[in-house]
């Protein structure tokens, strides 16, 4: 008998197909937990791996709430300040307590084209925060004259936010090739907790069953209690 919390897997050609594939697996497979007041369903252990990764994706632009899309871009940019938000990723990835993690990676890969050792990490030891970076790992590898984008998340909401995380990263994976002068390769990661909130349940369901939906984002008026702006 396979325990609840087995590992996962998904392989996809494009982000969007992937996406739906993730929801899919979490509310066919998922166990039912809870994050603070609000249940969710958990898969513990999600491998995912988008063979042609690409900044635009129709099913996303179909789908996906735009308002979501466009903050977490902004959120990955280098230079943002966001008032509302304790950390940005483009904080974490290009001045992480003052060193550019990107220029360094850059560094490292074009100093030794077949490096292991591209590789950051987004957290601050000893950091008590309430909040913490669910992006925690990035690592890139030359093979075959690609550049394959690997990732660590200790957590992601699936259904409101996987759609817009693997559209910035895939936009950082074109940054990084861009810069090395190879092609783009598969970006594929693990996902700790990859979980869909009560509240979405509805609306994943119609989703993956093909039928019509409007995404809203509903996390900061339906999430954790010490999430909600109430």
């Amino acid at each position: 008998m396979k325990s609840n919390y087995t590992c996962r897997a998904i392989h996809a050609q494009t982000i969007g197909e992937g996406w739906i594939k993730s929801i899919k697996e979490v509310m066919d497979f998922g166990s039912l937990h809870y994050d603070e007041d609000i249940i969710i369903k958990e898969i513990l252990g999600l491998n995912i791996e988008i063979l042609n990764p690409k900044p635009e994706d129709h099913i996303i632009k179909k789908y996906g709430d735009s308002a979501i899309v466009k903050r977490t871009l902004a959120k990955f940019r280098k230079g943002v300040v966001m008032l509302d938000r304790p950390f940005t990723y483009g904080a974490c990835i290009y001045d992480h307590s003052g060193v550019d993690q990107f220029e360094w990676m850059i560094e490292r890969l074009l100093t030794k084209n077949e490096t292991k050792s591209a590789t950051i990490c987004l957290l601050t030891p000893g950091n008590q925060s309430a909040n913490l970076p669910c992006l925690t790992t990035i690592d890139a590898k030359i093979r075959n004259e690609k550049l394959v984008l690997q990732f660590f998340f200790r957590s992601q909401n699936i259904f409101g936010r996987q759609y817009a995380n693997l559209l910035a990263l895939a936009r950082l994976q074109n940054d990084l090739s861009d810069r090395c002068s190879v092609g783009i390769g598969s970006l594929k990661g693990y996902i700790a907790s990859a979980h869909i909130y009560e509240y979405d349940f509805s609306d994943a369901q119609l989703l993956i069953s093909s039928k019509k939906v409007h995404i809203q984002d509903k996390y900061y008026t339906n999430g954790p209690k010490s999430i909600r702006i109430e």
